[in-house]
């Protein structure tokens, strides 16, 4: 099937099928070794998967109460596209919740599939409850109105040592969060599916009684 054919849904339920360890594999294979973001980004709720073209935004912290950048935030929650995966950077700040409840209805009704916030998130009861994918790195009550606020998106980030660009590919599940190079998503996603139908009859051998020698030899993966 051709690139151009793969609609935004399907290419989402391919890499949904897949897992991040396999996806992580084809990434080094390839040579393009960066690309796991930081390791305490993790689903809020473990069975959680996230895959589609990163939608970028970053914020910086504030110490002023009367600071409110909700207008922006309206603007920035009202341009997310169907099919994206907000990816937020908060700078370091720790000092509030990035997310929540509220953003992640706004991002589901406007199509999107999941947020990655390198940042906090709150509202975690209602968004268990809506099944809406949240990746982040920490739990906060606080609002992050007067303590922090949003400086622009749609623009290139740096989450942990990881360059992410509008339009990279991001999957995320229980180990962790890839960024594919936009112009390698689907490569990546064929290779990944092919080691995937490999690793499936090298398990069926194994639980078959071949040893792990045996395998490696016919099926040249671990």
């Amino acid at each position: 099937m051709e690139k151009e054919r793969i609609s935004p849904e399907e290419l989402c339920a391919r890499f949904k099928a897949l897992y991040s360890g396999l996806i992580s594999d084809v990434m080094d294979a390839k040579g393009h070794w960066n690309h796991i973001l930081p390791k305490d980004i993790m689903p809020v709720k473990k069975k959680w998967k996230v895959a589609g073209p990163a939608f970028t935004g970053w914020g910086r912290a504030v110490d002023d109460t009367k600071n409110n950048d909700q207008p922006k935030r309206i603007q920035m929650l009202g341009e997310i596209p169907a099919w994206a995966v907000v990816v937020w950077d908060a700078s370091g700040h720790e000092g509030a919740a990035h997310w929540g409840e509220m953003m992640s209805l706004a991002t589901r009704n406007q199509g999107g599939q999941g947020a990655v916030i390198n940042g906090g998130t709150r509202d975690t009861a209602q968004v268990l409850g809506m099944d809406f994918p949240v990746f982040a790195r920490f739990r906060s009550p606080a609002s992050s109105v007067g303590r922090w606020e949003i400086v622009e998106w749609q623009k290139p980030i740096k989450v942990g040592t990881v360059d992410v660009n509008p339009g990279d590919y991001v999957f995320g599940d229980i180990d962790g969060v890839v960024v594919i190079p936009q112009a390698m998503t689907y490569e990546v996603l064929l290779e990944g599916e092919r080691l995937f139908s490999t690793e499936r009859k090298m398990q069926a051998s194994l639980r078959e009684g071949m040893t792990i020698k045996e395998a490696f030899e016919k099926y040249g993966t671990f």
